[in-house]
């Protein structure tokens, strides 16, 4: 430039050939998930959300889609979630989750179930009425399900929702029958049974 006072300064970034940047470092999945463990011990469930969920697509990418390592972090990813009262999350990591299955396959319908509460949640009452009636005739059969206190529950669910939704007559045959069943399976003095049975007394009184 001294000798053409009038010339440019050359372009320092032009003249610095570029460094070669390095790959971005790949997510520590296992010690993601530690940490995520470490938080759900403390109660920490919204910061457990995060890493579990930012960790999601990194996992994807190293061990596929639908790897037994991804369907394992999306399955506690959903049941965080859900515990941390973050149902409109939840929902479609649980359909998905229940789509890695087959129909009617017992994780399938849990799966299923734990989505029909998410909707019971966040006040899709129809919805979540559809959704057990779906699944009740599939959790009595017992090769599907071996709970037999599980059918009850959504049994239960169903009345609830049938009062929720004005329908008190088929809320009370579904509750009376319903004490039939869990007075046999239970007992009588038993918590579920004498909650049906308020419910049921209760109802006698309104209609």
């Amino acid at each position: 430039p001294f000798l053409r006072p009038h010339a440019p300064w050359p372009d320092r970034a032009a003249a610095i050939p570029p460094q070669p940047t390095a790959p971005p470092a790949r997510p520590d999945i296992p010690a993601a998930v530690d940490e995520a463990r470490s938080l759900l011990d403390q109660g920490r469930l919204t910061q457990a959300v995060d890493i579990l969920g930012g960790i999601l697509p990194a996992a994807a990418a190293e061990h596929g889609e639908h790897s037994p390592v991804v369907r394992s972090l999306r399955k506690q990813y959903a049941a965080t979630l859900m515990d941390d009262g973050q149902y409109r999350r939840a929902l479609p990591e649980l359909r998905r989750l229940a789509e890695e299955f087959p129909a009617g396959d017992a994780q399938a319908l849990r799966f299923r179930y734990d989505a029909a509460q998410c909707l019971e949640q966040l006040g899709e009452p129809a919805a979540a009425l559809a959704e057990y009636r779906s699944l009740l005739p599939m959790f009595e059969n017992h090769y599907a399900n071996p709970d037999p206190g599980l059918p009850l529950e959504v049994r239960r669910r169903i009345a609830q929702l049938l009062l929720s939704l004005g329908d008190r007559a088929s809320a009370h045959d579904t509750l009376a029958r319903l004490l039939f069943d869990a007075e046999r399976l239970h007992g009588p003095g038993h918590p579920f049974s004498a909650e049906v049975r308020r419910t049921l007394q209760w109802l006698g009184r309104v209609r």
